[in-house]
C-alpha cells in the first residue's frame, strides 16, 4: 500500500464579466511564499495572458495550496 501525494496550486481570478476564472498549476514549487503567488498571479492579470470565452482577467480574486495524499485500500487479498 503505497501513498502517494501531490500538490496543487489553485489560482482564482474575476473576468471582465464577473464570473470567475481558475487556474490550476500541480506540483508547484517547494518553498513558494505567498508573496511569489500573489506577483505571478497578478502578472497574469497585467500582462492579458488568458482571455477565457473572450473575457480578460480583471483582477486576482484568491489561491489556495492543496497538499494530498493519497493511500490505497486493499479490500481483497490477491489469490
Amino acid at each position: 500500500m503505497a501513498a502517494t501525494t501531490s500538490k496543487d496550486l489553485t489560482i482564482y481570478f474575476q473576468r471582465a464579466d464577473g464570473k470567475e476564472f481558475k487556474i490550476t498549476i500541480p506540483d508547484y514549487k517547494e518553498g513558494i511564499t505567498d508573496a511569489e503567488i500573489k506577483a505571478g498571479a497578478q502578472a497574469i492579470v497585467d500582462q492579458g495572458a488568458f482571455l477565457p470565452e473572450g473575457f480578460g482577467l480583471v483582477k486576482v480574486a484568491g489561491a489556495v495550496k492543496v497538499d494530498t495524499t493519497k493511500t490505497d485500500v486493499v479490500i481483497e487479498e490477491a489469490v
